[in-house]
């Protein structure tokens, strides 16, 4: 069964499976970020910070890595990226300091170039 879904730009067709596979995805991400600002509600004073772009977040993270991880770097990057708009800003950044912290773990460098860690 092919299902129509229409945006402002042009007419796209998904499988009924796809598309209920987005919604899933859509759905537990709004389920994720409710938790999240259930544990971590928003701050009433949020002075502002720098404004930076993807790819410089990216740059940065590639350079405090080894070569190796560059692939893993760039999907993680993106994954975050593609979710981040429906995410309140606080859980957006936690998950940019766990990929930082990911980066700076030696023992992670080990196991990934051991090929202990699946990619």
């Amino acid at each position: 069964m092919i299902t129509s879904v229409t945006n402002d730009n042009e007419a796209t067709h998904l499988t009924g499976a796809r598309l209920g596979q987005l919604v899933r995805k859509a759905l537990q991400i709004r389920e994720a970020a409710e938790a999240f600002d259930s544990g971590f509600p928003p701050l009433a004073n949020r002075p502002p910070m720098p404004v930076f772009a993807w790819t410089e977040l990216e740059r940065q993270l590639l350079s405090l890595s080894p070569e190796d991880l560059a692939p893993l770097i760039r999907d993680l990057v993106s994954a975050v990226r593609k979710e981040a708009r429906p995410k309140p800003p606080e859980m957006v950044l936690r998950e940019i300091l766990i990929i930082s912290a990911t980066v700076l773990d030696e023992a992670f460098h080990e196991k990934w170039a051991d090929g202990t860690i699946m990619s």
